[in-house]
């Protein structure tokens, strides 16, 4: 990776001049650097000789006109002029690598005489060239006479020049003779281009100087240009242009490759400075081409650091934000404390290019954060983010038909910032209305939405009964179910839009991560609530979400092409019938028990079941002994089943609601969910009609006492439970309230 950075130095003003040359030629043309725009007073000369690759400016579209001329970019351009060739020298300069293009160039500068290094084995390549030096440089090159009058008298600008001059009126411009008094000081990189330009056309290397009208440039509001000392550089990710930019010096440190079998994340990290911050940035490559971009600044230093993600879009006839914004948040409150104060992204960034097609990109906000974590006595710990804000980081530069976007994130000492988008060479949706439904369906429901996004999995606001606990409040953690992208699912297969597609694979890589190398997946966060019953902490395995987990990857795995998708179902299955054997069970009778909901990883201690946790591995248990045949699994199911039958009573309360859990000592308390439980009973009365409708009678009871209980308070019901309850027979029942699409 090439990194430049640009020296500081005060120009005088007396480089600034102009050559009265008369244009043989006229052109309209788009402007290539924002900082030389149509009436830069170089502006003739640059683009000629950026036309002719003699000169060239920076990734970021800059040409940088008034910075110093360095030795190395000097010795680039007379090289192209004049041709280079790798010269076989057993010596080289400890500030070039060995081999590489600046090595050539400079060699080539040095054996032709052009350039002289700063000293013995060291070339300078970053160093200012002087206005001696330069004129040294290019005497030698084009074989002048060594006469300082002479040539200066060729280019340097004459007072009638001076008016032309339209951008610097308040520059007076020296004469030939008070030029070489001046002093040595250093040359700009304008003064340079029109020097050379205009050697170029007295020794008729350009026969046509070309006079260009150019486009304007144009930048966002907050869009910030580079500056002397900033740091550049590439990124080695084809598919499109991304660069870095920064104040802080960066390296290239580390490149990994993880493979799913489906999709494929690339990670490069960079060291920011020398005291230990870094930036990663991961490239996920889904299977329909399109790619995540996640940028992680992680910040241990005392001082603040900034680091920006340029990528660069070429062709761009026009292009449109379409922001979240449009559509006012509902938040249920404002309280800090309670409330989870992320928003939705920034907004869908549509290009539209020159051939006609259409390109779009997700663009998420940026977050700022510190990491939390709880270190338990037996080792094991509990960890977290503590959200400090969100911030909206896209600017933009647009320069003729090519746009820079511009992402930048800021970390202050013990900080990480993130930021994700997901860039596609076709629309994301497939019509505009598309488009606002689903933002205004975020705008409503944001706290079911996964905004914050990171290579490692999304962050949503957990329950103030977790820990650790920061004192904002502010407290947000990886939860497993939030991980599974339902409302993007039900979403794509309503109309097979290609964002909600990208966020289910997605889903799949972020499962996968958080799972790693163990057997199932583990809760990170403790919840002081089965803290202060049971006295466990995180990590251990809560039922229910790895019985989600099992059936995502079951429903939607073999669609999405997932490897061994219907192996977390096996595996899952297995570890609910190995906890008899482990005690993790609450027994009813000799044949009937209900299964723990939480299983501690190294503690020992059996916690309560409740309802929907009992029906959700029940159901698991007759989905698995339909697919693979096992007959352990209906023999656990039958268990779980019969306990529910012999207690059927116990479970229904005086205003016909279901109790939400049974604890290790056999008593029914809590309030139970309103509408998760319902489409869970729902689902097993489904699955019994078709193995064993013995246990129908039981279920439907339960069914009804629950929908008349939802109907009498006009609770309402999700579109799962509409649907279910027509298929079983029972949509008489559907409780009277609105119809939501997620389960409260």
């Amino acid at each position: 990776m090439k990194v430049r950075k640009w020296n500081t130095a005060i120009i005088l003003t007396a480089l600034f001049f102009i050559c009265s040359i008369q244009s043989v030629s006229a052109q309209t043309t788009d402007v290539k650097y924002i900082d030389v725009p149509n009436h830069h007073w170089a502006k003739n000369e640059i683009m000629q000789l950026d036309e002719m690759k003699i000169i060239t400016g920076n990734f970021d579209m800059q040409y940088h006109p008034e910075e110093p001329l360095t030795k190395g970019q000097a010795a680039v351009s007379l090289s192209k002029i004049f041709g280079s060739k790798f010269i076989d020298k057993s010596y080289g300069f400890s500030d070039i690598a060995w081999g590489s293009d600046k090595a050539r160039f400079a060699l080539t500068a040095v054996e032709n005489g052009w350039i002289q290094p700063s000293e013995r084995g060291v070339f300078g390549f970053d160093e200012p060239l002087t206005k001696t030096e330069l004129w040294n440089s290019l005497i030698t090159a084009f074989d002048m006479e060594k006469d300082f009058a002479k040539v200066l008298s060729t280019s340097w600008p004459s007072s009638s020049d001076r008016a032309t001059l339209q951008n610097i009126p308040v520059y007076t411009f020296p004469q030939v003779e008070e030029y070489l008094h001046y002093g040595d000081s250093v040359v700009s990189r304008a003064y340079f281009s029109k020097a050379l330009h205009r050697i170029l056309v007295e020794t008729n290397r350009i026969k046509h100087p070309k006079q260009f009208t150019l486009t304007a440039p144009e930048e966002s509001v907050a869009y910030s240009k580079s500056v002397p000392g900033n740091h550049l550089g590439s990124v080695p990710f084809s598919t499109h242009p991304l660069y870095l930019r920064s104040e802080e010096a960066f390296e290239y440190k580390d490149f990994t490759q993880i493979n799913y079998g489906f999709s494929r994340d690339s990670t490069y990290t960079y060291a920011v400075g020398t005291d230990g911050a870094e930036i990663k940035l991961t490239v996920r490559e889904l299977p329909n081409r399109d790619v995540f971009v996640f940028s992680e600044l992680h910040n241990p230093t005392d001082a603040a650091i900034t680091v920006e993600v340029l990528q660069k879009e070429e062709d761009i006839a026009r292009f449109n934000l379409f922001r979240y914004d449009r559509y006012p948040l509902m938040r249920e409150n404002t309280d800090l404390t309670d409330a989870d104060m992320t928003t939705y992204p920034t907004g869908l960034l549509r290009f539209i290019k020159t051939d006609g097609s259409v390109e779009e990109r997700m663009i998420g906000q940026a977050y700022l954060s510190k990491q939390l974590s709880l270190r338990y006595d037996n080792d094991e710990q509990s960890v977290s983010r503590e959200l400090l804000e969100e911030q909206e980081n896209f600017t933009y530069a647009l320069a003729g038909k090519t746009l820079l976007s511009s992402y930048t994130l800021q970390a202050d000492s013990g900080e990480i910032a993130d930021h994700w988008y997901v860039d596609s060479d076709e629309p994301l949706f497939n019509s505009k209305n598309d488009i606002f439904k689903w933002m205004r369906e975020t705008s409503q429901n944001h706290k079911k939405r996964n905004n914050w996004y990171t290579a490692d999995g999304s962050y949503n606001k957990l329950a103030d009964s977790t820990e650790p606990m920061p004192v904002s409040g502010q407290n947000y953690g990886r939860t497993l179910l939030m991980l599974k992208e339902d409302r993007a699912l039900t979403l794509y297969h309503e109309n097979k839009g290609r964002y909600f597609e990208n966020l289910v694979y997605n889903a799949f890589v972020n499962l996968k991560n958080f799972k790693q190398d163990k057997a199932y997946w583990e809760t990170e966060v403790t919840s002081t609530y089965l803290k202060n019953l049971y006295d466990i902490h995180a990590p251990f395995i809560d039922t229910r979400f790895n019985e989600q987990i099992a059936l995502f990857y079951y429903n939607i795995g073999g669609e999405f092409g997932i490897p061994s998708a219907n192996e977390p179902l096996r595996n899952y299955a297995d570890l609910l019938v190995s906890q008899q054997q482990k005690g993790n069970i609450n027994r009813v009778a000799s044949d009937a028990y209900y299964i723990a909901d939480y299983f501690p990883i190294k503690q020992k201690v059996t916690t309560h079941t409740s309802m929907n946790h009992a029906l959700g591995g029940m159901n698991i248990l007759l989905l698995s002994y339909q697919e693979f045949g096992d007959w352990r699994y209906l023999q656990t199911a039958r268990n779980i089943q019969r306990a529910i039958v012999y207690q059927k009573d116990k479970w229904i309360r005086d205003n016909g609601d279901i109790w939400y859990k049974i604890s290790p000592e056999s008593t029914f308390e809590g309030d139970d969910y309103k509408h998760l439980t319902l489409e869970d009973l729902i689902e097993s009365y489904q699955l019994w009609q078709q193995i064993d409708p013995s246990y129908l009678p039981t279920l439907k009871q339960l069914i009804i006492s629950k929908a008349t209980f939802l109907s009498n308070e006009k609770l309402g019901y999700t579109t799962k439970i509409k649907k279910g309850l027509k298929e079983i027979g029972l949509y008489e029942y559907l409780p009277d309230g609105d119809e939501v699409t997620d389960a409260l």
